[in-house]
């Protein structure tokens, strides 16, 4: 016992805190990252049953989209009150706003109310990631932070195990309005946790808040999803409706870079992509997103609606992706701490990713449950070997004063890519539907054969696109992702309330 009480009062070399504050903080973060991903995981197997009691099947991808959207357009915003206001309060803020809004979707009466309510809930949403990854890379050096990737490694298995079975569990045993209200336990757990462990900032630094490009950011990405959906399904794509969008969101878009470039601390530190490994990792970061929430969206319709099983049986079938994705993760994080390297997993993640989606681009109405997970398996290996190393390509490459911005700008441009990754294979599933295939309150697990062949050949190009994208990945990688030796310290980081061995704080350093 005494031995283990010096392990953890024993502060290593490069660490600013003993290793028992570490795994303290850590627990307030994970519990917050459990919120954030059970509502993922439940809402993927569930959503073709909401669809089916809401009705439209059109509107399916809408749900994700306004979700990521609120999330997308808020993670700079959180990085910039973070640096005026601290983490904590950020976090508790965060946190409520996604507990008000689960609470408001499990309320919804149609889809209109539930996808409003699904973009007050991204809002919330949209701190909980960018400010645990901006925490753990304040607590911990880049050369160690591969061993701590098991801890979030963790966190996304159990999400991923008990996620997708508690959802398909819910909507088939009881009303799927309890896959939203089952975050407010969860979410009560994660404020007591993180009021208890998370330090507080010694010092408040004066920042401005760049509102005005936030408000433009949100208009011009909403404009540009609005065109995209409704372009050849709601109104022909030479309408004037999606043509008029789609002209709006590039001129809402250019005035934002417009304002970025004279405001004095812009919300998206576009000075940052100058550093090449910065803007590579960036670009891969947006395309992963897109490959990975459109396949886990989508891959539940698949199997409900053309292998016809139940929603519990949906989440069997989408476990093996997720926890495919975390175990590697882990494992691959325990390799780049003790080797140092992270580019290996830049470059064979995206070719086992693509496998897997050629895969999953095969499927059709005589695949099986163990042939779905097969694929799922493949995909999720190689989506986990990228999961965080991309973020850690970056944090490697600026100094801890651009900590914050950069991760930030990693999340922004992972929720961005999901955002239109979402929506794009929204877009080619309602192109390819036929006209005659009339989806609307109908069961999704009990469609007559036609239906089914229909709606496979509906999907096949969206999984088709996310192993173009897989291959893009891989391409940027090869010819710019360049390998940076990980730092073993953690350079000028300020001190916080309860650490008064800290050295002081190095100007403008949060």
């Amino acid at each position: 016992m005494s031995g283990l009480r010096a392990r953890l009062a024993r502060t290593p070399p490069g660490y600013r805190y003993s290793i028992g504050r570490v795994l303290a903080i850590y627990s307030g973060l994970m519990v917050a990252l459990l919120l954030a991903a059970l509502d993922q995981t439940i809402v993927a197997t569930a959503l073709p049953r909401v669809v089916s009691e809401l009705g439209g099947i059109s509107q399916y991808s809408w749900v994700f989209t306004a979700y990521v959207l609120g999330a997308t357009v808020t993670v700079p915003l959180y990085g910039k009150l973070g640096d005026a206001h601290g983490r904590k309060p950020l976090f508790i803020v965060a946190i409520t706003i996604f507990l008000v809004g689960s609470a408001l979707c499990g309320l919804a009466q149609n889809m209109v109310q539930l996808v409003i309510f699904r973009a007050i809930q991204g809002v919330g949403a949209g701190g909980l990631f960018p400010l645990t990854l901006a925490m753990v890379a304040m607590i911990v050096p880049p050369r160690e932070r591969g061993r701590y990737q098991g801890l979030i490694g963790s966190v996304f298995a159990a999400a991923s195990i008990v996620g997708p079975l508690v959802g398909g569990f819910i909507v088939d045993n009881a009303s799927w309005r309890w896959i939203f209200f089952v975050n407010l336990p969860v979410g009560i757990v994660a404020l007591a946790v993180i009021l208890v462990t998370m330090p507080k900032r010694a010092t408040r630094q004066e920042h401005s808040i760049d509102w005005l490009g936030a408000a433009i950011l949100a208009a011009g990405t909403s404009a540009l999803l609005l065109g995209l959906v409704w372009g050849g399904r709601e109104y022909p794509w030479g309408s004037a409706q999606v043509l008029g969008a789609l002209a709006v969101s590039v001129g809402l878009l250019a005035f934002f870079a417009l304002i970025e470039r004279r405001v004095p601390e812009p919300i998206l530190p576009f000075d940052l992509l100058r550093n090449q490994t910065v803007a590579s990792s960036t670009a891969c970061m947006a395309l992963v997103g897109m490959a990975m929430f459109g396949t886990i969206s989508f891959v539940p319709l698949f199997v409900q609606g053309v292998i016809g099983t139940s929603a519990t049986s949906s989440g069997v079938v989408l476990t093996p992706l997720l926890l495919g994705a975390v175990i590697t993760s882990a494992i691959s994080g325990q390799i780049v701490s003790r080797t140092g390297r992270y580019r290996p997993n830049t470059l064979i993640g995206p070719v086992l990713l693509g496998i897997g989606e050629l895969l999953l681009w095969r499927m059709d109405v005589h695949t099986t449950n163990g042939e779905a997970a097969r694929n799922m398996v493949i995909a999720g290996i190689g989506l986990g070997m990228m999961m965080q190393i991309f973020v850690l390509s970056i944090q490697n490459s600026v100094t801890s004063r651009q900590m914050g911005s950069a991760t930030a700008l990693s999340q922004f441009a992972r929720s961005i890519g999901a955002t239109l990754g979402v929506t794009l294979m929204g877009v080619i599933v309602n192109q390819r539907l036929p006209a005659g295939a009339d989806l609307e309150g109908t069961t999704i697990h009990r469609l007559p054969l036609a239906g089914r062949e229909a709606l496979a050949n509906a999907l096949h190009p969206a999984f088709l696109l996310a192993a173009v994208l897989c291959a893009g990945v891989f391409v940027i990688s090869l010819l710019w992702v360049r390998e940076t030796p990980l730092r073993h310290g953690l350079e000028d980081l300020p001190p916080v309330v309860g650490d008064e061995t800290s050295p002081q704080p190095a100007p403008g350093v949060r």
